[in-house]
């Protein structure tokens, strides 16, 4: 049971991990072509979820440190 967990917090890890390049990559072609990515402006969403974040206040803020720490485990 133990390598069962172990193996699904292996793939999700690593699907978060691909879907953070992608959105880096996403980022990153919209600022040098200047044209939206994947068919989709990624930096307008991006901005849209952190002034969503911004606008609630402290419950915004522990949503945000609660994203960071899933993002920032080794």
């Amino acid at each position: 049971m133990d390598s069962v967990f172990k193996y699904f917090n292996g793939f999700f890890t690593g699907l978060t991990g691909l879907l953070v390049n992608l959105l880096a990559l996403g980022v990153v072609i919209e600022i040098l072509f200047g044209d939206a990515a994947f068919g989709m402006s990624v930096i307008d969403n991006v901005m849209g979820v952190v002034q969503g974040l911004g606008s609630q206040g402290f419950v915004g803020v522990v949503a945000l440190l609660i994203l960071w720490s899933f993002f920032s485990k080794k």
